[in-house]
């Protein structure tokens, strides 16, 4: 390999792994920072009064929200064919490997969440989480089982099923159960790009438009898991420079990102209709936006991954449903805001303190006790 591919392929793992974070970041962001507003005393606080709040929202919703997923199910794409040519050896190999990083954290922090939930629904602890205690319980094994894939069927039913799509009773986690999916999957995957290449992409990307189109439940979040999973293992697959084939669009990825949200925002007002046909060009736009601008952040050595950073990545994805409800509510209960500018204040404090209790976290377990680390966050 020559001295430019050393440095390509350096910039090309850079990039995924300073993405890690970020990306992280975006999706406990927009959890904090939702829509649906604060419930506190088993009732909604609204925050819908507020124009500068609804811009707020609406601005995430524009920039940030549904963008991190399918860049993660793209990575885990690309990087699960990277090593070598596949076969039944590699494909068990990888599903071990799989159960440890994905399988386990996924049944550890839906039984952490389900024990939480469950924790806090006891009579003692009404004054913890008022009104919870009003709602029907099933403490079936049945319903305890489907806790782990549709929480709407589950002990507690706190799922909307007006959503059209179903979570896990740690909602995050429906992208680890998806993506295990996909993997059991992998070797059809991996027949179909070889026998239709670039194709396979294009047809799945086609369904992906329709499917969220006509909300098909569960089967709008699987065609999103397997399209921008297919992507990448595609550009995997076939040895694609991802630095030139995504390079070629920087310029054009970078407006497209910026335009195409300003559109959200103004068809959010005017049109929402269309909200959600503009996002799915501007999901595909913030794919490349994301990649480009890692890479340029590393070719002009303005950053680099961060190690403990970018391992901790992963953890703060599958353990912030525990503890973000909790911190607004105990932020809430300590500024009581009636102003817009409160409750921006609010929230942003909530995001700020969740992401260090969670580095906290994560800097004790992986000092004190790196055994029980790896097995509660999928490291090697």
């Amino acid at each position: 390999m020559t001295e430019s591919k050393y440095i390509k392929s350096d910039i090309r793992s850079q990039s995924l792994d300073l993405l890690r974070f970020p990306l992280a970041i975006v999706v406990l962001t927009v959890h904090v920072i939702s829509p649906n507003g604060l419930i506190v005393q088993g009732s909604n606080v609204s925050v819908s009064s507020f124009p500068a709040i609804e811009f707020m929202m609406n601005f995430i919703n524009a920039f940030l929200r549904a963008q991190s997923v399918p860049i993660y199910y793209f990575i885990s794409g690309y990087v699960f064919f990277l090593s070598a040519n596949f076969s039944s050896d590699i494909y068990k190999n990888k599903l071990k490997n799989r159960m440890h990083s994905l399988l386990i954290p996924y049944l550890v922090w839906n039984a952490l969440a389900l024990l939480w939930l469950l924790f806090k629904s006891l009579p003692i602890f009404e004054s913890l989480a008022p009104g919870l205690q009003s709602v029907p319980c099933d403490f079936s094994l049945r319903a305890l089982i489907m806790s782990f894939w549709d929480a709407s069927e589950g002990v507690i039913q706190l799922v909307n099923p007006s959503t059209h799509q179903f979570y896990p009773v740690n909602s995050p986690l429906w992208f680890i159960r998806d993506l295990i999916i996909v993997v059991i999957s992998t070797p059809i995957i991996y027949l179909l790009i070889k026998k239709l290449r670039v194709y396979t992409v294009y047809l799945l990307l086609i369904l992906w438009f329709v499917a969220d189109t006509y909300s098909w439940s569960h089967v709008t979040q699987i065609i999103t898991a397997f399209t921008f999973f297919s992507w990448g293992a595609y550009m995997s697959i076939f040895k694609k420079d991802m630095i030139a084939e995504f390079g070629r669009f920087t310029k054009a990825s970078i407006i497209s990102y910026i335009v195409l949200g300003v559109v959200y925002l103004v068809c959010a007002y005017v049109y929402p209709e269309l909200c959600s046909f503009v996002k799915r060009f501007n999901i595909i736009a913030g794919l490349f936006f994301a990649y480009n601008v890692a890479a340029y952040l590393l070719r002009n050595s303005i950053c680099k991954p961060n190690k403990f950073l970018s391992s901790s990545s992963f953890f703060i994805y599958i353990s912030h449903f525990l503890i973000y409800n909790e911190v607004l509510k105990i932020l809430y209960y300590i500024t009581n805001p009636s102003t817009a500018v409160g409750f921006i204040i609010l929230y942003f404090s909530a995001v700020i303190i969740c992401v260090s209790l969670l580095l906290l976290s994560f800097y004790f377990l992986n000092r004190y006790t790196p055994a029980l680390l790896k097995i509660i966050a999928g490291r090697k």
